[in-house]
């Protein structure tokens, strides 16, 4: 049998590209959230590798203080794509963030019900607010240029 993966774009904010979906929506039993944007550092860092690791614990920290625990388990796992490497002064760089979270067992929920996307919306209201909107290090862009 076959995967039937959904996901539905969000509008939550003008600076990032936002969505949520699931890997198959037959057995519900994680979601995940999608933000994209650009980023530029604010000033110079000669060790980049410990910034973007210390904003990934900002996002599990925010998460963490905003999961709604009726819904989802306490656990979750946040993959933040950003490449240490070429982060330079006056350069903006990619970043993505996909943030898994994983539903209580035994539970029949509509992916698209209103439950569900209002928790998914308010959690990615607060992670861009409280993590990247509040970054010391990074200013964001919706775009390249």
């Amino acid at each position: 049998m076959l995967k039937q993966g959904r996901e539905v774009k969000t509008q939550i904010s003008d600076l990032f590209r936002t969505s949520y979906g699931t890997v198959d929506v037959t057995s519900l039993k994680s979601l995940f959230i999608n933000l994209s944007t650009w980023a530029e550092p604010l000033e110079e860092h000669e060790n980049w590798s410990g910034k973007v690791k210390k904003f990934k614990n900002k996002i599990k920290t925010t998460i963490h203080n905003n999961i709604e625990t009726s819904l989802f388990k306490q656990i979750s796992i946040v993959d933040l794509d950003l490449r240490a490497s070429g982060i330079k002064i006056g350069k903006r760089s990619f970043i993505r963030c996909e943030i898994t979270l994983f539903l209580k067992p035994k539970q029949k929920i509509d992916m698209k019900s209103k439950t569900v996307s209002g928790q998914i919306q308010e959690i990615t209201t607060k992670v861009i607010e409280d993590s990247f909107l509040t970054s010391r290090t990074f200013k964001f862009y919706s775009t390249k240029k």
